[in-house]
């Protein structure tokens, strides 16, 4: 299966797996929508800067406005970066993977070391989901594996199939020992 939206390239003894988050379309409208009072508030702004004042603070005044407003664009500017360009990043190589999930303002980065990583599987995960006005639990697919003293989960948003298939490149890859993944039972 080839596919498009997930990116798999393996080089020289490290495999690289990119999953882009999944998009929020409502959250991008919305936010695309408030730059047009945002526009506007700048224009009023400068429009204002520019007035002659009685009062000797004004210009002082609408520059920290300006200011303000220029915190407003950046986190404005981030969360649809986020949502447009931000990706799962799973660096794998002989002796760690590299785990990089995107949040709005960071990445973070966990390191696990291949000889500990145990039962590397695809799974399922419960979330709450507000539809409609009511909260209701939704299922998505991911990646987990059991490291020592907890379970880690990533490649989330993907579907049953993508999950599949990149639990077949990383075993094709050749990078895990074969008791880094499930036993799989046939009936």
């Amino acid at each position: 299966m080839e596919n498009s939206r997930i990116h798999i390239q393996l080089q020289r003894r490290q495999l690289t797996i990119l999953v882009p988050v999944r998009k929020n379309i409502r959250i991008m409208l919305w936010v695309l929508l408030l730059a047009v009072p945002w526009v506007v508030f700048l224009w009023i702004l400068v429009g204002c800067l520019q007035l002659e004042h009685t009062i000797r603070w004004a210009p002082a005044l609408y520059m920290v406005a300006i200011l303000l407003w220029s915190v407003v664009g950046i986190a404005g500017y981030t969360v649809l970066s986020f949502m447009f360009f931000g990706r799962e990043k799973i660096l794998i190589t002989p002796d760690q993977i590299l785990i990089e999930k995107p949040l709005v303002f960071y990445n973070r980065r966990n390191y696990y070391k291949t000889s500990d990583i145990s039962n590397l599987r695809v799974g399922r995960e419960v979330y709450k989901a507000k539809e409609k006005g009511i909260w209701v639990d939704r299922e998505r697919s991911i990646l987990q594996m059991d490291y020592p003293g907890k379970q880690v989960s990533f490649a989330r948003g993907t579907t049953p199939e993508e999950a599949e298939w990149i639990l077949l490149k990383i075993a094709q890859s050749g990078l895990l020992s074969s008791r880094s993944f499930a036993a799989t039972h046939q009936v």
